[in-house]
């Protein structure tokens, strides 16, 4: 396997760089600021308050396509601390997003009040996004 690889290239190699450019496009498209980084994917994030119920609403950009009637979770992993939630909606549907030839998925997760106010950007290490049998780990994103 090493000759071909040394013969034709890596294909990894290519592979990844194609999703740095992908990634790269998506966020010059944007004036926000990506909480998390996947391969080809970004996650916004923010927090909503509705009648004394708290959400943490994502927003995922990036080539994950799902449709599903089970719902979504999603694990954030901090210093000290693992938090696991789960979509207040079981029906999602990624929608297409012209002219970047991406995918955007919309998901709200019920969250404690306690648990919002413990979620810092500094202390948090991965969020892991899973939906049907999809799982996408997010890497937290720092701006250099």
């Amino acid at each position: 396997m090493g000759v071909f690889s040394k013969l034709f290239g890596s294909k990894q190699k290519e592979d990844n760089l194609e999703d740095d450019k992908y990634i790269d496009t998506i966020m010059q498209s944007s004036n926000d600021v990506p909480l998390g980084i996947s391969n080809n994917n970004l996650i916004y994030v923010g927090y909503n308050e509705l009648g004394g119920y708290y959400y943490l609403q994502t927003f995922i950009i990036g080539r994950l396509k799902s449709k599903t009637k089970e719902g979504a979770k999603i694990i954030i992993e901090g210093n000290d601390y693992t938090l696991e939630l789960n979509s207040d909606m079981s029906e999602l549907e990624s929608e297409p997003a012209s002219p970047l030839d991406a995918y955007v998925t919309k998901i709200d997760f019920e969250i404690e009040k306690t648990a919002v106010e413990k979620l810092k950007k500094s202390t948090m290490k991965q969020l892991r996004l899973t939906i049907k049998k999809k799982e996408v780990v997010f890497t937290v994103y720092n701006e250099e």
